[in-house]
This record gives structure tokens, sequence and C-alpha cells, in this order.
């Protein structure tokens, strides 16, 4: 009888333990989680998942050889092997479309699709109230301007400060990877 009542305590303990769990794992937007090792930040639910970005970069790498994200090294590392890491840990993210509007307003890159990406200048100023001010300059995909103006090299980035400026897109700066986490992931 003594240990069934210990049984039954300690299993009321455990699923005291677990309710907590759960509850912290539940997304709140402008607070930061981990989600397979890295820290994020929570900056809006939609019907695809949470929004979020990297709270730190992850790294630092150069953009690639120009301006148009499509054609991005880091494009190629976030869907690939930064993207393997997140889904052996938590399954598949949702393929979400990435608006590679300049910011003189050129449309020529177009539009494509990432599961993860970096963060767009205008996807800045939006989620800006969430998005603290970090230590190291780090990339947008936002392109100043492209071919058409002769211009192939310049990408927004954003400057310890919070402002934004330019970057030769051969140089290296701070990585912070932007997805979306399908709400699934959450549920018990």
């Amino acid at each position: 009888m003594e240990k069934l009542k210990e049984f039954e305590q300690k299993l009321e303990a455990f699923c005291k333990e677990f309710k907590e769990f759960k509850e912290k794992k539940v997304p709140e937007v402008g607070k930061t989680m981990e989600i397979a090792g890295v820290q994020w930040i929570i900056l809006e639910g939609t019907n695809k998942g949470y929004v979020a970005l990297a709270a730190e970069t992850i790294g630092r790498m150069a953009f690639g050889k120009n301006n148009d994200w499509k054609e991005s090294n880091i494009r190629e590392f976030l869907n690939t092997e930064f993207l393997g890491k997140i889904e052996k840990e938590i399954g598949g993210l949702p393929e979400f479309e990435r608006d590679l509007l300049s910011l003189d307003g050129q449309t020529e890159y177009g539009k494509c699709m990432d599961k993860i990406s970096l963060i767009s200048l205008d996807e800045y100023r939006k989620y800006r109230k969430y998005i603290p001010n970090y230590e190291n300059c780090w990339w947008t995909l936002t392109p100043d301007s492209t071919r058409c103006n002769k211009d192939s090299s310049w990408i927004r980035v954003v400057y310890p400060s919070g402002v934004f400026s330019y970057v030769n897109c051969g140089r290296s700066r701070g990585v912070r990877p932007f997805c979306i986490f399908p709400s699934e992931i959450f549920e018990s």
C-alpha cells in the first residue's frame, strides 16, 4: 500500500512538472524561446505557424558574389545545412514567400520560396518593436538596387544601434535566420 502511495505522489509530481513544461513551450510574441539549440524571438503568430528571428547571429558569412538573395551563399547554407539541423530536431518547416524588392523599389529579382531565410528590411521595420539592438552588424536580404541600375553589390544590414545601412555583398557579416515554426511543434 505504501509503495502505491509513493508511486501516486511521484506520478502527481511528474504530471505537475509536465504541465509546467508544456505551458512554457507556448510561444509568446516578443519573447524568446530555445528551439533546436538556438534562441529565437517570436515575432508573430500566423496561419502557417510562428514567425521567428534568431535572437543572435549564428555566425558570420559573406552574402555571396552579388546581392541577389536567390544566388546567396547564406541562402544555400540556411536551406541545406542549417535546415537539416532544425528539421532533425523538430521536423519540417513550412515554405514562405520572400519578396526581393530592392530599397529603391526595383522588382527585377522577383520573389522566391524558402524554409529559412534572412529578414527583409520591410519585415525588420514591421517587427522592430520586438527586435532589440544587437552587438554586431547583421544581414537582411534587401538589396540597395539591382543589376538594371548597375548595382549588384550592396545589401542592407542592421547595425548594432538598430539603424540600417549598406555593406558590400562580399564582406562578412552576421547571419540571423528568419523562419516560421509550425504550430504543431508546440502542441502536446
